[in-house]
């Protein structure tokens, strides 16, 4: 009914197609050894390791991602945001600039697909609207060998909500 073929050479590279209820799934597993083969950056090897997870609330769950990323605008102006655990962050930019711990009934989604050579993060912490100024995170990267050079890269967005108003800064690492 299916036919799934993988060409096989001799590297630590394995490639496994699973077929469930008639839906192909493949899984990709690629040696630590080989994650700079490619030419990966120092933050592409960090992003790696993290845990291979599936919309988890889990607030650990974004750990792996704690470190100093910058960047810059669309506007090209510089910006940096410092991850820390537990959903705390601080972020500058000209425009925005956050001191975050997450309060009490924080949200937070942990998304990390592998699908070949491709991977993409998903980690967005969003405050409960009952605080005031109440903020969102939503941090994503694309890398992996088989992501085209302009589409790697981590890329960001911080949102302050107001009373009144909402301010929200984009910046992008590449990769």
């Amino acid at each position: 009914m299916f036919e799934t073929a993988f060409s096989s050479s001799p590297s630590s590279t394995m490639s496994t197609a699973v077929v469930l209820g008639g839906l192909l799934c493949l899984i990709a597993c690629e040696s630590k050894e080989d994650a700079t083969d490619g030419g990966g950056s120092a933050f592409e090897e960090q992003l790696a390791e993290c845990p291979v997870l599936s919309l988890s609330s889990d607030p650990s769950a974004g750990a792996c991602l704690a470190e100093t990323y910058e960047g810059k605008t669309p506007s090209g102006e510089a910006c940096s945001l410092e991850l820390g655990e537990g959903g705390t962050y601080e972020f500058t930019s000209p425009s925005l600039v956050v001191s975050h711990t997450a309060p009490d009934n924080t949200i937070f989604v942990f998304d990390h697909t592998v699908v070949g050579d491709y991977e993409q993060i998903v980690w967005k912490v969003s405050d409960p609207t009952s605080v005031e100024p109440w903020y969102d995170l939503d941090f994503q990267a694309r890398f992996g060998t088989g992501v085209p050079d302009l589409d790697s890269k981590i890329q960001f967005e911080v949102t302050e909500h107001g009373e009144s108003s909402t301010k929200s800064v984009v910046c992008v690492v590449e990769l």
